[in-house]
């Protein structure tokens, strides 16, 4: 007898990093354990296994203290690949709190310029979250994705931040 097929559920956000190259905005935020310090909705994050950037490293990530009383989400993800050449990570979810079953994600950075078949060399770039799993009981696609839209634009906004402060080339 043949298995259902089970609904998948997928979806992709962006935010433009205005003042940072793709290899400024890369070193900011291809430390997959240090995913605390450029998301805003992340209070820890830390390695549990492995080593920082190979496949199989399992960080442990949990967000923000809830103001309701209920426990702050959290999750142990582990690292599939990793490739700093073309700027991207893909990682999945595994033991957590969220309703989250099968479930991963791939973030990239990318030049926007070359996109737009533009010639400027300095400034800019693209982030991009993409996802695709099992649907979350109790959270609909679209409610995930303002989520993941929501935190990809203030680490955009995080990277521009810590860009500015560098000192002015001459």
């Amino acid at each position: 007898m043949e298995q259902p097929q089970m609904e998948k559920m997928e979806g992709k956000v962006t935010a433009t990093v205005y003042l940072a190259t793709v290899d400024q905005a890369w070193a900011l935020l291809s430390n997959f354990c240090d995913f605390h310090s450029w998301h805003p909705g992340v209070k820890i994050c830390y390695k549990k296994s492995g080593t920082v950037g190979v496949p199989g490293c399992i960080r442990y990530c949990q967000g923000l203290d809830k103001e309701d009383g209920f426990p702050a989400d959290w999750a142990d993800e582990e690292l599939l690949s990793f490739d700093p050449i073309v700027h991207t990570f893909r990682y999945k979810m595994m033991e957590n709190n969220m309703g989250f079953g099968q479930f991963t994600a791939t973030f990239r950075v990318l030049d926007w310029k070359k996109e737009a078949g533009l010639n400027d060399v300095d400034k800019g770039c693209k982030l991009e979250w993409s996802f695709e799993g099992e649907p979350i009981k109790g959270t609909t696609k679209e409610a995930l994705i303002a989520r993941l839209q929501a935190g990809l634009i203030g680490m955009a906004t995080r990277v521009d931040d810590v860009i500015s402060q560098l000192p002015k080339d001459k």
